[in-house]
């Protein structure tokens, strides 16, 4: 999905791009702690001691910077699954990490970000659209570590197990009072390993 260029404009100096990434670092905390109820960009701009007319420049409503928000968050799982294909030694290695890393983020402020965007989505076409292509690029993304651990798989079997994956590290996060937080993301572990090698 894109935001509309009248949406959001792309700073063209180091000062410009510096300001656009305080405001995103600063909405994206103001969504996690207050929720999109509480959600105002008067409150963003006075909080960086900016005038509204300027954050405005970059992000011109607050759906606007809501979506870049989220996007870039998903953004950041995307990169977990490469920079761990790249550091690690072996395919299944790289594997258990990213399914640790990833389940560690979205049971924290991760987790709220992607559960408000679902909450949004199903009020408004625009985040359902990126909800549907968050997930899409989720999916693909984490085929590549799947088809190393299994390159004999059809594509259609590798999608497959890529969305059962992502249940299981989507759900984990929903699951209350865990005992031992780090036995727990283990079992995530092995499960999605299961189904990866099966």
């Amino acid at each position: 999905m894109t935001i509309k260029a009248s949406s959001q404009n792309q700073p063209t100096t180091v000062k410009g791009a510096s300001t656009r990434e305080r405001i995103v670092i600063v909405a994206r905390q103001r969504l996690i702690q207050n929720g999109i109820e509480n959600f105002a960009l008067r409150e963003i701009a006075d909080s960086l001691g900016i005038k509204l007319g300027n954050l405005q420049y970059y992000f011109q409503n607050k759906e606007a910077l809501i979506l870049h928000v989220l996007e870039a968050e998903a953004a950041k799982d995307r990169q977990i699954i490469d920079e761990r294909l790249d550091q690690d030694a072996s395919a299944q290695v790289a594997f258990r990490h990213i399914v640790s890393d990833l389940t560690s983020r979205w049971r924290g402020e991760s987790g709220i970000l992607f559960s408000t965007l679902g909450t949004l989505a199903m009020h408004n076409k625009e985040y359902a659209a990126l909800y549907r292509k968050i997930y899409l690029d989720f999916y693909q993304a984490l085929e590549l570590p799947l088809r190393k651990l299994k390159p004999e798989l059809d594509t259609a079997e590798l999608q497959m197990r890529s969305r059962l994956i992502t249940a299981l590290i989507d759900g984990a996060p929903m699951q209350p009072r865990i005992p031992n937080k780090t036995a727990f993301i283990q079992r995530v572990q092995d499960q999605a390993e299961s189904i990866a090698l099966a």
